[in-house]
């Protein structure tokens, strides 16, 4: 039988968030899938030598990773989850638990007990913001802003970096020094997303377009 040859195509798209006139990222979008998707859609192929696939990266997106990467970008959601939690303002507080709970519960938010625990109890709040930010004390705020990230973290990051896998394996408690390498960790974990492109481009594994 003759074969049938496939060609797997990746557009890799994002709008360009960045307000020009604040020099401030509107949403953190690049950001999120950055952390969860770019990096292990090409890692991957190193269990899979004899596939190729040609990725169509959208120059848009590619400025922002690089900005990301240089810790030159800052997004109201980033500047929530990286800041104390005992300095968070009451409208801080309600920004991240309108926003911060915006995961798949299945995949991502009860893969973590925590923050399974944390979901709940925002839901047993019914929508009231007043009600539900007294239901949080600055360690619930703060293993929430870790976690919220976490759960968007690779899972090659998640299973062989060993300071992303410490933090997993704590699981709550989160303490300051905690948060600040989380921050740290969205960091190099974007300016490790380019060099694989170029890297499995050179051995030509991946085309890109």
């Amino acid at each position: 039988m003759p074969h049938t040859y496939i060609c797997f195509v990746w557009h890799m798209h994002q709008p360009f968030y960045k307000d020009l006139a604040t020099g401030e990222y509107q949403l953190p979008w690049t950001r999120m899938h950055a952390l969860k998707d770019y990096f292990g859609m090409v890692k991957i192929l190193e269990d899979f030598p004899d596939i190729r696939q040609t990725f169509n990266l959208v120059p848009s997106m590619l400025v922002q990773i690089e900005d990301y990467a240089k810790d030159h970008a800052q997004d109201p959601f980033l500047r929530a989850a990286l800041k104390p939690a005992e300095q968070l303002s009451p409208a801080e507080q309600d920004f991240i638990l309108k926003y911060f709970f915006q995961a798949h519960p299945g995949r991502m938010i009860y893969r973590y007990p925590r923050y399974g625990e944390l979901y709940d109890r925002h839901r047993g709040a019914n929508g009231n913001p007043e009600r539900a930010r007294r239901a949080f004390s600055p360690q619930d705020f703060r293993d929430l802003q870790i976690l919220s990230q976490l759960a968007w973290f690779d899972e090659e990051f998640q299973e062989h970096d060993p300071e992303v896998r410490a933090l997993i394996d704590k699981g709550r408690d989160f303490d300051p020094a905690d948060q600040s390498l989380m921050g740290r960790k969205q960091t190099e974990i974007c300016a490790k997303i380019l060099p694989i492109y170029r890297e499995f481009a050179k051995k030509g594994q991946i085309e890109l377009s």
